[in-house]
Order: structure tokens, then sequence, then C-alpha cells
């Protein structure tokens, strides 16, 4: 629909040249931020914006729709779950109920942090339970 506006006539290269350097610049935004793109360069432009007007246009857009909220949402109990996982690991671990097989399924940035923290022992690219003094 923009096509509607003036802007300079292209041979066949530089018009393939031109949807190219659209691509680039405007086609990581999702439809809905073209939708709006479209809307407002008719509204507000005299002439076919150039790509960094396109972008400055896309900056005004905003998403805020339900897939975002629940979007948002799933995030967040995800979040939650797995922090609810790593205090319940930290705590048997605090408790010394936890085997070498459970070790061995922690996660690998797991058993850095519980390294750290001294429950677990790296050796030759192994971790392995402390045992307690």
């Amino acid at each position: 629909m923009m096509t509607t506006l003036p802007r300079r006539k292209d041979d066949s290269v530089t018009g393939l040249l031109r949807v190219r350097a659209y691509q680039l610049a405007i086609g990581k935004f999702p439809c809905l931020a073209l939708e709006y793109l479209v809307t407002e360069a008719l509204r507000t432009c005299k002439f076919f914006p150039s790509t960094s007007e396109c972008v400055d246009i896309l900056r005004g857009w905003q998403r805020n729709d339900d897939a975002l909220r629940a979007k948002r949402a799933a995030e967040h109990a995800v979040r939650q779950e797995r922090q609810a996982r790593f205090d319940d690991t930290l705590q048997r671990l605090t408790a010394g109920d936890f085997t070498q097989a459970e070790v061995d399924a922690l996660p690998a940035g797991w058993k850095v942090i519980f390294e750290t923290r001294g429950f677990l022992r790296h050796h030759d690219g192994a971790y392995t339970l402390r045992v307690p003094a």
C-alpha cells in the first residue's frame, strides 16, 4: 500500500536491490508491526519512506496483544518452576539426600553453582558429591 506514495522510479535491478534493502532493515519485524508501519507511513509521509524512516516509524510500535501477555506469563511460570527445582535440589544437597546419579543428571550450570557453594567437587571433568568433613 505504501507504493501509492510518490517515489523515484527504479529499473529492474535497482528495484530488486531496494526490496532487499527493505527486507534487511524491516524484515525482522512481525506482521502487526509492518501493518503499523504502513498505516503510519500513509498517514504521515509525503513520499515513500526510506529504510531509516521506516525503522524510526517502527520505534513507535509496541506489541500489546493477548499473545504477548500469554507469552510473558508462560515465561514467568517457566522461570518460577526452574527456580523451585533449583531450590529443591539445593535443599536436598544441604540435607545430604542426593545420589551420584542425580548429580550426573544435573544441568551443567547448576553443577558449577553447587561446586562453588561447596556441595560438589570437580575433578577430571566430572562432578562428584563432596563428602562432609
